[in-house]
């Protein structure tokens, strides 16, 4: 016990030793003439665009040269290098009527050990759809993204709620697609862009032409990205069908992506934006683990659709004394994730299952930025309002029909949400003091007797809550910028938290029901933070130690009953737990020479979960990570050498649960500006074929399992892509 609680101490000890010291040689052999460096800006941490040194919160930033770099297909190549964040994204093993393996992709991004709903996630500032899960059914986050879109992606974590309300207990991911001009790169009014590419891990395809042009007042832009792949590769041997399978089970995945952009300058303060996205994916697959005795085939059919619509007014003076930046956003999302499941049973018939979870979302927000002051204090203002409606629906389907379908897990629920934010960035001297409060109000209001919500009475629900935050940044010197925060963060219940409803009294020994909560409250949590941060031309570096508390988590318990049909299990969502979250982070990149950098990264999160007196390790940690890289980039050539450590899992909640051990992979990238509208882009990854697994992926398997090895990652592979523009 004594190495694991030395752990932690000593990760600390590195990291600071090794910021410390690379600022010290740093000082020692740069010029004083490279001390000012081009910023690294986000525009997350404040809702305005602004340098990460001025900011109080531990954010990282993902550009679209790192998606290109990275060969990133989706959402966990885009986080690939990101410590203290992961994705789960488990492989496809999922029955018809029990067990959900794997079905729902990229389920979400999981940030200092919290994931799910209580991360926000956010594609142009608006929300993705939810995380659900309701028997066999279970629908992700993260393949509702498609990186071929992005310019930029920006990490923030730690509690986010007094920016952008409910979810952010954790942290935040924002997606910012591309403008017209992310793609006029040749300096041309109109230019065509070709991008292709291959990745051995799936067999996969992708093809991504986009067209932009602009005038005195007027730009657009028009992408496609469309892709044809199969299953993810794994290191498992077994190739026969059942439960003991390992090779994954066989898919086709398609999909299609759309992004237009209409862009009108007004005038040199006005601009008029009208964006549209439109997301297809379709994944069917030959569910060969479930075959059974009685089973013969099993097929699965699962289809993911994401339309947005969105017109924003920017307006940005700098003559006006009181209004630098507003910006109104009016937008609508509909999105829908449809699972259908077809089983042969030959001699207790066949059976199918055919269920659908949507989100149809309409909403405004405004943010607005002000300056005003002394030449000694100087404030910048940002100060809003975020409102929108939801249309919640579930349906559940099947045959034989029985008296069970069609029914709904929750009724119809229009789930509304107001925010009204403040945050000012008072700066006297080098001293930045950044307070911000935000009131947020929440409804739920479902559908009265729905005729096939089959659950017991239900509830509706509207409560409020106020997140407040205060953080402080001293600018000693350039490579010398501290700071501190406190912040607060809540995730109201939603629909199916509070109305979750389904009776099944058949079995003498298993009936159940599950009731309404109208008295469910949110989760709410509350984060301190302090670190250290810096950048010239030769060194960027950031490192800081947090502890975030959460309370009164929403889980599904049983909550009285036996069990038999005259006293069924009744299960219902309650809140629960206390949580604790410690960790220490860090990053550094250093520039050698100009054309040889090296940089490093370090996740260390330690969590506890306490009920009724008792304490057990939280269950969605993730192990220890470190990650570092040395790169060359002469312009015409670039290459990355990437290491990625992860810790074995030392504290598993589960006695009898599997617990990985410790591994290290390599990765190789490289490109070749071949002129000036020709590249290539090509990479090796895991080149020493190293067999491993997440945590995040086999946390639910038993320390006995013989199937570890269907949840293992790709052995060596490659992708390679190719950029023509003109």
């Amino acid at each position: 016990m004594k190495g694991n609680t030395d752990y932690p101490r000593r990760i600390l000890v590195l990291a600071i030793s090794m910021a410390v010291s690379s600022i010290a040689l740093a000082d020692a052999t740069a010029p004083v003439s490279s001390r000012t460096s081009l910023k690294e800006l986000t525009v997350t941490a404040s809702h305005s665009e602004q340098d990460v040194l001025n900011v109080a919160n531990t954010v990282s930033v993902i550009t679209e040269e790192d998606i290109q770099k990275q060969q990133s297909a989706d959402v966990q190549d885009m986080l690939r290098y990101e410590t203290g964040v992961s994705v789960r994204a488990q492989p496809m093993r999922a029955g018809a009527t029990l067990g959900t393996t794997g079905r729902g992709g990229n389920e979400g991004i999981n940030i200092r050990g919290l994931e799910g709903n209580q991360v926000t996630l956010q594609t142009d500032g608006v929300r993705l759809p939810a995380r659900f899960e309701f028997g066999p059914t279970v629908t992700g986050r993260g393949d509702y993204l498609e990186p071929e879109g992005y310019r930029r992606v920006e990490i923030l974590r730690g509690p986010s709620s007094t920016l952008y309300g409910s979810e952010g207990l954790a942290g935040a991911v924002s997606f910012v697609t591309k403008d017209p001009e992310d793609l006029l790169t040749l300096g041309q009014d109109t230019q065509v862009n070709l991008r292709a590419g291959y990745a051995s891990e799936d067999k996969s395809w992708f093809t991504a032409p986009s067209f932009a042009a602009r005038n005195e007042n007027l730009a657009g832009m028009l992408l496609y990205t469309a892709r044809d792949g199969q299953q993810t590769r794994n290191q498992g041997a077994n190739a026969g069908s059942g439960t003991a399978r390992t090779l994954p089970n066989p898919q086709d995945i398609d999909s299609e992506y759309w992004l237009a952009k209409l862009v009108w300058d007004v005038s040199e303060e006005h601009r008029l934006k009208f964006t549209a996205e439109k997301l297809n994916r379709f994944t069917g697959t030959d569910v060969l683990t479930g075959v059974t005795s009685s089973v013969s085939s099993l097929r699965a059919d699962d289809r993911v659709r994401r339309d947005l619509q969105k017109l924003d007014y920017i307006y940005q003076s700098d003559t006006n004394p009181w209004l630098q930046m507003a910006r109104v956003g009016i937008y609508q999302q509909d999105s829908q994730n449809r699972q259908f499941s077809d089983e042969r049973r030959p001699v207790s018939g066949d059976r199918t299952r055919d269920n659908e979870y949507s989100e149809r979302i309409r909403g405004v927000n405004a943010v607005l930025e002000s300056q005003f002051g002394t030449e000694d204090v100087r404030h910048t203002l940002h100060y809003g309002v975020d409102f929108s409606t939801t249309d919640v629906q579930a349906m559940r389907l099947g045959t034989p029909a029985g008296t069970s379908f069609p029914d709904k897990p929750f009724p119809d629920t229009d789930y509304r949400l107001l925010g009204v934010f403040v945050q000012d960035e008072i700066a006297i001297g080098r001293l930045r003091i950044i307070p911000g409060l935000r009131y947020d109000s929440y409804k739920l209001d479902p559908l009265a007797n729905d005729p096939l919500y089959r659950g017991l009475e239900v509830a509706a629900l509207s409560d409020s809550a106020v997140s407040a935050k205060l953080g402080a940044v001293w600018q000693q010197a350039p490579l010398l910028n501290w700071f501190a925060q406190y912040s607060e963060g809540f995730r109201a219940p939603t629909p199916f938290d509070v109305n979750s409803g389904f009776t099944n009294l058949s079995s003498p020994f298993f009936a159940y029901q599950t009731i309404a909560n109208p008295d469910l409250q949110p989760e709410t949590s509350k984060m301190y933070e302090i670190g250290l941060r810096g950048r010239d031309e030769q060194l960027r570096y950031s490192v800081s130690v947090f502890r975030s508390d959460y309370k009164n988590f929403i889980e599904n318990v049983v909550v009285s009953g036996s069990g038999s049909p005259a006293d069924p299990l009744t299960y219902q969502s309650i809140n629960r737990s206390k949580v604790i979250v410690t960790g220490v982070e860090g990053s550094l990149r250093w520039q050698l020479d100009p054309v040889w950098a090296v940089s490093t990264g370090v996740s260390w999160h330690r969590g506890d979960s306490r009920e009724d007196g008792e304490k057990s390790p939280l269950r969605t940690i993730d192990p220890a990570k470190w990650i570092a890289g040395l790169h060359y980039d002469q312009g015409g050539y670039y290459a990355d050498l990437m290491l990625t450590h992860v810790e074995a899992k030392k504290r598993n909640p589960d006695p009898d649960g599997y617990t990985p051990g410790s591994f290290t992979t390599l990765d190789l990238m490289g490109g070749w500006q071949i002129n000036r509208n020709a590249s290539i882009q090509a990479g090796v990854f895991n080149v020493t074929d190293e067999s491993y697994t997440y945590w995040a992926d086999v946390r639910d398997l038993g320390a006995t399992s013989s199937v570890v090895d269907a949840y293992t990652q790709p052995g060596r592979n490659f992708k390679v892509s190719f950029n023509y523009q003109f």
